[in-house]
């Protein structure tokens, strides 16, 4: 094997790696967020396995450019969804885990309504 062709090898399979790693932390952090909100609304569990949860662009885990205000939240306290709860990321007036479990709303986008007549939609509409 030449050299340059052992280049070509060693950065395809450095690239290869580095693809890989990244892909199973964005899958583990959707999968820690499902745990933990495991009677979340279907709405929300879907939006989850898009990213939207804490992205702002559909299925871009990987880019932190992209976060909303409870992405950010999360990468500021290492992931930490308990620590992240209490907040109002979307400055709604409702904190991230009512959004999350009572009114399937996206607690990073503070226009994001449901179809099911709840509190999150109501202030969506009569903003």
């Amino acid at each position: 094997m030449t050299r340059k062709n052992l280049l070509v090898a060693s950065l395809s399979l450095c690239l290869l790696t580095y693809a890989a790693g990244t892909a199973q932390a964005t899958s583990g952090i959707k999968n820690n967020w499902k745990s933990r909100y495991t009677t979340a609304c279907a709405t929300l569990r879907t939006a989850a396995d898009h990213c939207l949860i804490c992205h702002t662009v559909p299925d871009n885990g990987a880019d932190i450019d992209n976060l909303n205000g409870y992405g950010l939240l999360l990468m500021n306290n290492n992931r930490n969804f308990a620590a992240a709860e209490s907040a109002d990321s979307d400055t709604d007036g409702r904190t991230n885990l009512q959004e999350i479990m009572t009114d399937c709303t996206n607690p990073g986008d503070a226009t994001s309504p449901t179809d099911e007549a709840t509190w999150g939609t109501m202030k969506s509409i009569y903003r």
